[in-house]
């Protein structure tokens, strides 16, 4: 009875993954469905986590239910409004619910659970008590994300992280403009995820590729997936974002992306020579 952890980039897609994962046959995905610990004290988080996995299982089976974030009683693989009309940050518009399990499962059903800020800051502990999977995106669209949405790494902030990884906030506190902390934070979540044993690592742009093969190492299923995955156009999608400053930026973090993204100075080139 494995509970497969899922964590992520904020903007990776990992809400995508779950959406994914659920149309698959005795597999069930949670969209972050803890209300998540900030006490700080990583030893009682990760019981409670294990806690909430085991009594959640427990409840899908005998129940039909669980809690999850959802759109419209749906776990959609956006939880923002898709454009503002002003141009301001687009909202998260998510809800949590109790979710309907309506599908036939068997005791030994996969499970999933997601929540990217504090599975990634509690990563080298949660890996020993659970599979844990990752989800990166290249750097330039996901920075191009954070720009667009009302979230904390808008202003180069993951304050659930930082309350378990007390270096990170005291490095992020250090730094006096947003796209320097952006960068910061993406850094310390790649060097996180460098730890992780790189078959746990998918990246956003084979799942959109394929999401059957790139997701097959977690759910183990050889159904195919019929959630519909679109790939995007980023200057399209973020019209106002300044790829040439972000791509500037990217530059001094090459080392710990590269194992993910290889060429990826290369790949920044064409946005520096572009204009915003």
């Amino acid at each position: 009875m494995t509970t497969t952890l899922i964590t992520g980039v904020p903007r990776s897609g990992t809400t995508l993954v779950c959406a994914c994962l659920n149309t698959l046959p005795n597999c069930v995905a949670l969209a972050e469905p803890m209300r998540v610990p900030v006490h700080g004290d990583v030893e009682r988080a990760i019981q409670e986590i294990v806690t909430f996995a085991e009594t959640t299982r427990t409840c899908i089976l005998l129940e039909k239910l669980a809690p999850s974030l959802t759109i419209n009683g749906m776990i959609a693989d956006n939880f923002f409004e898709d454009t503002t009309v002003d141009g301001s940050p687009r909202r998260h518009i998510a809800k949590p619910i109790n979710l309907e399990i309506d599908k036939p499962l068997d005791t030994n059903f996969h499970f999933f659970i997601k929540h990217p800020a504090i599975f990634t800051a509690l990563a080298p502990r949660l890996e020993k008590e659970f599979p844990l999977y990752a989800i990166v995106r290249h750097p330039i669209a996901a920075l191009a994300s954070w720009q667009s949405v009302d979230l904390p790494v808008r202003n180069g902030r993951l304050p659930v992280a930082e309350a378990y990884v007390p270096e990170l906030r005291e490095r992020l506190d250090r730094i006096d403009n947003s796209l320097g902390r952006q960068i910061a934070l993406l850094q310390w979540i790649f060097q996180v995820y460098r730890r992780l044993p790189r078959e746990r690592v998918l990246t956003y742009e084979s799942i959109v590729d394929d999401p059957d093969v790139a997701l097959r190492p977690l759910s183990g299923s050889s159904a195919s997936i019929s959630h519909t995955v679109r790939s995007i156009d980023l200057q399209t999608r973020y019209p106002n974002v300044d790829f040439r400053s972000i791509a500037e930026a990217l530059l001094p973090i090459e080392t710990d992306v590269e194992p993910f993204y290889p060429y990826f100075a290369a790949s920044l080139r064409p946005y520096i020579g572009a204009n915003k």
